[in-house]
Formats: structure tokens, sequence, C-alpha cells
């Protein structure tokens, strides 16, 4: 065994030179074009994070009657929104119209007195960012009151017209809503709704009651029924001066309604210090300025 041992120890170098000549070598060299599929390939730019702008103690999602896509005092994240309003039609301040039918051309000091209890609910669904504007969807439910019959209105040959406004009435739309800062204090909104808020709007004037509208129209049967439609565009801005105080106005057209009346709220509630606020309502053949009284309690988010 010791001679094998011997004989092995010489053996060995040589063997192992063999070996190593009958290995071929293994190339490390990448095959054209595998090089570029193996490489790693550069990141993609992710979404925008969302804006982050300081809160206050107002509610920001909502600028009068119509929603912003904000939730609450204007937290940019996505979830579920819960606000309660009441608006409060106090009556006309002055008011023109140009028909032939009636007898007096100028109107002031009316009483209007109609109450708007609603409440909105909206789950936003995409943040505010750099470039894209928040996003919500939602849906109103409004109920409305009057503590005040509608004015009457004088027609020629002592011919009284008799607007028929019921004293209780509810609606609800749906609707979606647009908002972007355009600066920290100033923020721009938009939307889209469909449901019986363009009704809202007729019960304001007794000029556009459906008996004054078939008056207009030279219809005989003033009673007849007059076909109010669902969509709506709205609109408007909002101005922070102070955190705390917004002025804000907010626009409501209706699309393809008979008289194309247009409603136009001033939010000056937070600035006048006692939420009084003015409405410019606009409708073929005359308008109307008004004022109200506007509260907005927002219950989520807190």
């Amino acid at each position: 065994m010791r001679y094998i041992a011997f004989a092995l120890l010489f053996l060995a170098p040589p063997l192992a030179a063999q070996m190593i000549q009958v290995i071929p070598a293994v190339s490390t060299s990448v095959p054209e074009g595998l090089a570029l599929s193996t490489m790693a390939a550069p990141l993609k730019a992710g979404p925008s994070k969302p804006a982050a702008y300081d809160t206050g103690s107002v509610p920001l999602s909502g600028i009068v009657l119509m929603p912003t896509a904000y939730r609450g005092r204007g937290r940019n994240a996505i979830g579920l929104g819960l606000d309660f309003n009441a608006a409060y039609y106090i009556g006309r301040l002055y008011g023109k119209n140009s028909y032939d039918w009636t007898i007096e051309k100028k109107n002031y000091l009316d009483r209007v007195g109609i109450w708007l209890l609603s409440a909105d609910s909206k789950m936003q669904v995409q943040t505010e960012g750099t470039w894209r504007p928040a996003m919500s969807a939602g849906v109103q439910g409004i109920f409305k009151f009057r503590d005040a019959p509608q004015p009457p209105i004088a027609g020629t040959f002592n011919l009284t017209v008799k607007a028929s406004g019921k004293k209780t009435e509810s609606y609800a739309n749906a609707y979606v809503a647009l908002t972007k800062r355009l600066h920290p204090k100033f923020l721009v909104s938009g939307g889209y709704s469909d449901g019986d808020m363009p009704k809202i709007i007729y019960g304001l004037s007794e000029f556009l009651s459906k008996e004054a509208i078939n008056r207009t129209r030279g219809n005989a049967d003033t009673t007849a029924d007059v076909q109010i439609p669902t969509g709506m565009l709205f609109g408007g801005f909002m101005w922070l001066p102070k955190k705390d105080s917004p002025i804000g106005l907010e626009v409501m057209l209706p699309q393809g309604a008979p008289m194309s009346p247009k409603l136009f709220n001033l939010h000056l509630g937070t600035l006048l210090k006692l939420n009084f606020e003015m409405s410019y309502l606009t409708f073929k053949g005359g308008w109307d300025l008004m004022g109200m009284f506007q509260f907005r309690y927002n219950y989520l988010p807190k």
C-alpha cells in the first residue's frame, strides 16, 4: 500500500494537466441582443402625490347649494363625506320683467319664504395632485317647505294669476363634481347633476310657475303641465382671503329648460358674520335679486 500511494503522487500532476487540456473553456460573453433584454428597465414615474393644504374650521365641501369634490374642511383623501345644509330664501329685494301681460314691471321686497333642508353624501374617488383635480360622486336629498304663500302676479284687465306652489316638496339628484386649487387660497369647481335640482329654481319666482310660463307662451290653459328637464351643469369658485372666511360664487344652469333660468348664489356669510347670502336669478324676460341665509354642517369626516 505504501508503494501504491507513492505511485499515485507521482502520477497525479500529469493526469491533472491532461484533464485541464481536455475540458473546453466556457465562454462568458453574452450573445448580441441578450444583453439588452437582461438589463434593468428604467423605472416609470408613478402617480403624483396628493396635494396638501392647510385646513381651517369651515367646510369646503360645498359653496352654497351645490357641492365641491372636497370632503369636510378640504381633506384631500379618498373616502366618504356627509354634509347637512340649510338654506332659507327670505324674499326678493328687487326685480324686473318685460312681460306684456303684467301690470307691474318692477317688483321689490316680496316675500319668498322657502326653506331647503338637504343631506349631501359623496364618495371622493380621486385625490387632487399637481395637475389632476379632485373628483367625487354623490347624491343629494332635499326637503323644501314654505312659510309664506307664493306671491300673486297682477295681470292686465284686473286679472290675477295665482301661482300654485305646494307647501312641501322632496327632491333628489345625483352628481359628479371636479375641484382644483389654482392657488392655496383660490379653488374652482364644476360638475353635472341629474335629478330634481332644476325644480328648486322654478320655485323661487312666481314668474317661473307653470301658470306664468303658460301665460308667456300664450296658452289659454294656464294649468297645463310644464316639462322641466333633469340635467343641470353647475360650477363656481371659492376665495380664501382668510383661512376661515371663504367667499364663493356658484352658478346653476339647467339644460334645455323652459325660460332658460340661471341661478347665481354669492356666498358672503363668513365675511358678514351673519351667514347672509345674495342670489341672482335670471330668466327669459326678467330677473330677481334675492336675499337668503345658509348654514352648512360637516358631519363626516370630522
